[in-house]
């Protein structure tokens, strides 16, 4: 290992920041070793000198491989995101008796902004003050933070008390629909019996009229007829004495009828007033829900952190799909600004030859966190630009639109068939992207009535009718949309999407059942699961699983994403046989939604760090790191707040379909 040099290159000054670096080869690219954590020893202008514990295996290869490039996250306390750049190492040293052991790596910067130089030099500058003069500063700072944290352990509280009452009136609306039900139930059968004692009562006066009619006859003929005059008496007294008994056993259970009628109008009454209350108080939590989102979108780069709580490599990522999903939920809520902060990063990001956004980011930098290019991610990202510009009426990112649909149909040319495979790199075809697509491309047809997306469209909508759809088949276990080109694995989105992003009249026209499709996903997805509450509580809920359960080994698990996509579909199939007057069946499946959000209501958490302040979100699924059945696993971490469960919930609630142009009038 190179020995330290005596005369330094720049003058520098003692600070501490934490940094996250890696190595890459210079001449191909390829990654050393994985991201780990130091701290700066000081800082220059030109460089910093890096500690760092137990150096691996694979960082002392790197310290001795030639032309290795340090990538760094320099994190500055108290001072925005983290500083991007790229450095090589001069010198390196192992501290002398160490334990365990420490190392410095000095390194020089190759590529750094200006201005994070200087923001870093600045906050150096500052811990530099007299001790006099920084004692003063910790005392202002530290009341301040105690001022502040008071008001944020107030707010939270009240906050996570608002989401707990929330569950608690859905809990208890719960009960009382059961008992409402019990009670019915009880009385149907006490209405039955009391009719078979009415019935038979009446059956014994029909008896007792034929009898005294045969004495009135009997009366009239000669006294030989004293016996029978005597048996048909006795006859009379008997079918009296039934009449009497059957009266007196109806008689009760006629009180206990009534008192049940007077119960069920309690009920009634209590059901109805927590309904209200439980309204009022989703209401208040959808306006917490877009709160939390907003607590969490990124200063500089307008994205907003895929998942609060998580402690695995995702806790600071933020996936291009939830970052649609934001867009949508902020144009919910009419916070125009708000969208187009996230849709200005994705301009900045296209440039001028588009080849397809990197499925993650990382929300404080805008650094490429994941470098897979998937298909359907940047469908989504197009779809709230076309949502931005309906709800709007502003075309500003009409252009990002198009750009990325002009790039999906250069991936499209590839199939003969007219399908989009996952990506550019990747060779599967899944029957969820597809419906994106045949979504999106409508979309931008009705937009700007260009002909190409329209055949796009047409393309895409022929290889689902070859690829993914089974048209009424005899076989329940087969599943009549597949999850993609030679695959049959149920995915309850599949199922979902196809009613959100065809509508039943187009699957209906396609020989599809949309009630089909919506039992299928009830009888293979539909779970009751335990889910542990953060205060330790443990509720039944009843959702949808990612897979069907009974072929996974960890159980079912409810993704409130994926439970929220049904019940979104559950409304569209409601308002289709509203339409048809069929209000039967209309009323069956606005139930089925409104039961399953009820549900969710359960799944509601209070955020747990102080940045969403107790915030109301949901997790994006009631087990941590569990496998879902479809390549990934749910994140880590208890109570973690997730964009996709919380944001679908907020569009479930509001009945908003994001894969149909919701247009709003001037």
């Amino acid at each position: 290992m190179e020995k330290i040099p005596e005369k330094r290159r720049y003058v520098r000054l003692n600070s501490v920041f934490p940094v996250e670096y890696n190595a890459v080869r210079k001449d191909n690219g390829i990654i050393l070793c994985d991201w780990q954590q130091g701290f700066t020893c000081n800082v220059g202008k030109g460089g910093i000198c890096l500690s760092v514990n137990n150096i691996g295996d694979d960082l002392k290869k790197c310290l001795n491989t030639p032309d290795v490039i340090f990538a760094l996250k320099i994190r500055i306390p108290l001072y925005g995101p983290p500083i991007a750049a790229q450095a090589k190492m001069v010198w390196v040293r192992e501290a002398e008796g160490a334990i365990p052991a420490k190392y410095f790596i000095g390194l020089e910067f190759i590529s750094v902004a200006p201005n994070d130089v200087h923001r870093m030099l600045m906050h150096t500058r500052w811990v530099k003050f007299t001790s006099q003069t920084a004692g003063i500063l910790a005392v202002i700072f530290l009341l301040a933070v105690a001022a502040s944290g008071i008001v944020n352990f107030k707010l939270r509280a009240e906050n996570k008390a608002l989401v707990e009452n929330l569950v608690t009136t859905q809990q208890k609306e719960n009960q009382a629909a059961k008992i409402l039900s019990d009670i019915d139930r009880e009385k149907s059968m006490l209405s039955a019996q009391i009719q078979d004692s009415v019935s038979r009562i009446d059956d014994l006066r029909r008896q007792l009229d034929d009898a005294q009619k045969q004495i009135e006859e009997k009366s009239r003929q000669t006294t030989t007829l004293n016996k029978q005059l005597d048996i048909y008496a006795k006859r009379v007294a008997d079918l009296n004495s039934q009449i009497v008994e059957i009266s007196v056993q109806k008689s009760p259970m006629e009180v206990q009828y009534a008192a049940l009628i007077e119960k069920e109008n309690i009920i009634a009454d209590e059901l109805s007033l927590l309904a209200q209350k439980k309204e009022g108080l989703q209401k208040t939590v959808i306006q917490k829900m877009y709160r939390w989102l907003k607590n969490h979108q990124g200063s500089s780069t307008g994205l907003v952190l895929s998942f609060e709580g998580d402690v695995g490599i995702v806790k600071d990522w933020a996936f291009i799909y939830d970052q649609a999903l934001a867009v949508n939920s902020f144009l919910m809520f009419n916070d125009i600004q708000g969208a187009q902060k996230i849709l200005n990063f994705f301009v900045r990001k296209a440039g001028n030859n588009f080849e397809g956004f990197s499925n993650a980011y990382y929300f404080d930098s805008g650094n490429i966190a994941e470098f897979s290019v998937h298909c359907g991610p940047n469908i989504w990202v197009g779809i709230a630009a076309m949502q931005y510009a309906a709800q709007t009426k502003d075309s500003q990112y009409l252009s990002l639109a198009e750009k990325i649909a002009d790039w999906l149909i250069t991936v499209q040319e590839q199939d003969p068939a007219g399908g989009l495979r996952g990506g550019p790199k990747f060779s599967w075809f899944a029957t969820e992207h597809n419906l994106d697509a045949y979504a999106f491309f409508g979309m931008l047809q009705q937009w700007t009535g260009k002909e190409k997306y329209s055949l796009a469209q047409k393309k895409v909508l022929n290889w689902l009718k070859t690829y993914s759809m089974t048209p009424h088949s005899s076989d329940y276990r087969i599943p009549p949309v597949k999850r993609g080109r030679g695959d049959a694995t149920i995915a309850t989105d599949t199922f979902a999407w196809s009613l959100a992003a065809l509508g039943p009249e187009k699957l209906v026209e396609l020989d599809m059942s949309p009630e089909e499709i919506m039992r299928f996903a009830e009888e293979h997805c539909g779970v009751t699961v335990e889910f542990t509450r953060p205060s330790g509580a443990t509720v039944a809920v009843n959702g949808f699983d990612f897979a069907k359960h009974a072929h996974m080994p960890r159980g079912g698990i409810v993704s409130p994403e994926w439970t929220s996509q049904m019940i979104i579909s559950y409304q569209i199939l409601g308002d289709y046989f509203l339409k048809k007057g069929n209000l039967a069946q209309a009323g069956l499946y606005k139930e089925k939604a409104k039961m399953y959000l009820d549900e969710l209501n359960k799944l509601i958490i209070s955020s747990p760090s102080p940045k969403g302040q107790g915030e109301g979100c949901l997790p994006y699924a009631t087990l941590q790191d569990a496998d879902t059945g479809h390549g990934w696993r749910t994140p880590y971490g208890t109570d973690t707040g997730s964009i996709a469960g919380t944001a679908y919930m907020m569009m479930a609630i509001e009945g908003y379909n994001p894969l149909a142009l919701r247009i709003k009038s001037n």
